[in-house]
This record gives C-alpha cells, sequence and structure tokens, in this order.
C-alpha cells in the first residue's frame, strides 16, 4: 500500500461493504416483501369477494393463482438479495486482500468482474422444488406397515449412542411421546420434507392424512388439531447426526433418568416443558448432518406470511403448491440450532418430545447448554 491512510481507508471501505450486506435482509427485504404481500392480498381478496355461486370455486382459484404469483416474487426477491450479498462480500474480500503482507503473497489487482457483470460470479440459486399430490400420496402408500420397519431407524440411532448413555437413549427415544426420530430422522428423504413442507404430509405417519376427490388434503393429528408445520421442514441425515444433540444433553445432564430429572427440574424452574437449544458448535453438527427444505421467499416474516397463504390455497384445492428449495441452515441460518424440547407430567419423569435442527431469526428465548 502507498501509505498508512490509505491502508486505513481500504479497511473503512471494506468494512462499510460488510455493513451494507449484513443489513440487506432485515429491513429492506421485509419492506419488499411486505409490498409485495399487501399488493397481492388486495386483489385476491378482490377476486374472493367477487366469487359467488358457480363462479366461486374458479374465482378462488383464480385468487389461488395470484398468491402463487406473490410467492415467485418474494422468490425473486430473495435471489436477488443473495446475489447481492455475495457481490458485496467477495469485493470486501478483495479489498482486505490488498491489505495482506507482503510475505503472503503479490497484491491481487482488483477486480471489476464482480460489479460490473454480478450475473458471472454470484451463485445460482438453490433450484425450486415442488411435490405434487400424486408423489405424496405414494408416499403415503409406502408408510411402513410394520412394527420392525418402525422400530428398526429408532434403534439405528440408539447404536450410535455411548454404550452406557444407551439404556436411557432407548427409554426417551421410544416413549409414546417420542417422535424425534421418526419425523426428524435419517431414514426419511428430501421427497418426504417436501410432502410435508407442501402438503402437511406427517413423516412418522402419526397423523390421518387423506388427499380428496376435489384436490383439497386433509391433515389433523390425533386430537383433531390440523398437523402443523411452518416454512421450512427437515431431517437429520444419518443416525450420528440425530444423535448428536442428545448425547450432548446427556453428558451434561447425567447417565440416569434421575440425572436427568434433576437436570430439567433446575432448568425448568417449575414448569413442565423445557426447550433447549444447542448451537452447532455445542453438538458438532455439520452442513452434511441435516438437509433443510423452505419455503421460497420466505426469508422473512411477511415472505413466510406470502408462502403459508399460497399453501393453504392449494391444500384447499384450488391448486399448485407455492415452491420450496434446499436451505444450509448450518451455514446460512440466522441461528442455527438443535432444537430438543422434554416434558414431564404431575407424577412422571421427563419425557422427551422431539429433537430437530432448526433456523431461528427470532431470537426466540430458549435454555442453552
Amino acid at each position: 500500500m502507498s501509505s498508512e491512510a490509505d491502508a486505513r481507508g481500504v479497511a473503512d471501505t471494506s468494512r462499510e461493504l460488510r455493513q451494507v450486506r449484513d443489513g440487506l435482509l432485515p429491513a429492506e427485504a421485509e419492506n419488499v416483501d411486505q409490498a409485495i404481500r399487501d399488493g397481492v392480498e388486495s386483489v385476491a381478496r378482490l377476486v374472493d369477494e367477487a366469487a359467488a355461486g358457480e363462479l366461486r370455486g374458479e374465482m378462488q382459484r383464480i385468487a389461488h393463482e395470484i398468491r402463487l404469483l406473490g410467492t415467485g416474487m418474494t422468490a425473486a426477491r430473495e435471489d436477488a438479495t443473495d446475489a447481492a450479498a455475495h457481490i458485496l462480500g467477495h469485493v470486501a474480500d478483495e479489498l482486505e486482500a490488498t491489505l495482506r503482507p507482503a510475505e503472503a503473497g503479490p497484491e491481487p489487482a482488483l477486480s471489476t468482474l464482480a460489479i460490473t457483470t454480478p450475473g458471472t460470479s454470484a451463485p445460482s440459486p438453490a433450484p425450486r422444488l415442488t411435490c405434487t399430490v400424486a408423489d405424496a400420496q405414494r408416499l403415503h402408500s409406502q408408510r411402513p406397515r410394520d412394527q420392525q420397519a418402525v422400530r428398526r431407524p429408532v434403534n439405528q440411532v440408539i447404536a450410535k449412542f455411548p454404550p452406557k448413555l444407551q439404556g436411557l437413549a432407548r427409554t426417551l427415544l421410544t416413549n409414546r411421546s417420542s417422535h424425534a426420530v421418526q419425523r426428524h430422522g435419517h431414514h426419511l428423504t428430501p421427497e418426504h420434507q417436501l410432502a410435508r413442507l407442501q402438503w402437511l404430509l406427517d413423516p412418522a405417519f402419526i397423523d390421518q392424512w387423506q388427499a380428496n376427490d376435489d384436490g383439497s388434503i386433509t391433515s389433523q393429528r390425533r386430537n383433531g388439531r390440523p398437523h402443523a408445520v411452518d416454512a421450512v421442514a427437515g431431517n437429520y441425515t444419518s443416525p450420528e447426526a440425530v444423535a448428536k444433540p442428545l448425547v450432548a444433553i446427556l453428558t451434561a445432564a447425567g447417565r440416569t433418568q434421575q440425572a436427568l430429572d434433576t437436570y430439567l427440574d433446575r432448568l425448568a424452574d417449575g414448569g413442565t416443558l423445557v426447550r433447549l437449544f444447542l448451537p452447532p458448535d455445542t453438538t458438532g453438527i455439520a452442513t452434511n448432518d441435516v438437509f433443510m427444505a423452505r419455503g421460497v421467499g420466505s426469508d422473512t416474516n411477511a415472505g413466510q406470511k406470502v408462502w403459508k397463504t399460497t399453501r393453504a390455497g392449494a391444500l384447499a384445492g384450488y391448486g399448485d403448491p407455492p415452491a420450496a428449495r434446499s436451505h444450509d441452515a448450518v451455514t446460512q441460518g440466522v441461528r442455527p440450532g438443535s432444537l430438543v424440547i422434554f416434558a414431564k407430567g404431575a407424577t412422571t419423569n421427563w419425557r422427551l418430545i422431539t429433537s430437530f435442527f432448526t433456523d431461528d431469526p427470532d431470537d426466540t428465548p430458549y435454555t442453552e447448554l
């Protein structure tokens, strides 16, 4: 560098570029998606309100198509945000490279490629994925029919616990309330997660699910409430990955049910539910340990509302579901980590409810190890 002042100027510029990049999502993206949502909903409501008599079904299908276009608009914004963030980070990297000491190698010439032709340097967005009703029906028809097939993935996970923890792991993973492996285990495929995300198909096949003749979907829990999933669904990809967050908890709590009860009683402070959040550096979870599918454009609150409203239209039988894409939450998530939920009754031990990987942009308060 020609002078110390020049070096400070380059460093300041690089820092400002990264600040611009980091500020792209929270404010600008949310505002754009809210504008899209407001515009789409105002038009869709006009169509809904105009529906009457024999035309009602057709008008509702048109309203659904309008909302489906809205999810495409939020997806396009998401793609542009990702590309802009990549370009700004790339330029900041090149600027910082000019500050390396001479022994690190020759100073690279600043490239204008990222600025003048962003399409050549920005990564391609993850492809948009959809699951048809026929695909979901096929998965439902292939659900395991015998108990041995149901138990097999659970036993594979238990085998990955240290020997002294396997007894407690079996108690936790096989209790009637637990669906940690059943809904988030390694035996599930990306297709299962798309079916869950777009058509509310329960991958544990515990809840009722049916494709109706009119194109609508019936999906509800045993208690009669709808089977619920937000705009993201996923699973661990190996028995080892399923076990990792649970091993971390049992290692911290102790090797027995009594030790676990004492540990969770202290955290619960009189309550009957504990939600433990474990960042990847606590569990050793890496990108290849998790598969996640996320609704396109659902990286903001407004975009997620657009996506879920459109999915509701598809479930009602008005047309195709909004698309999804795979999502590397481990490295790209806002607050990625494993969420493990325990519950207890007045006279019962603590039992495992579920364990899954999540990305929490709202920074919900959880208990952390």
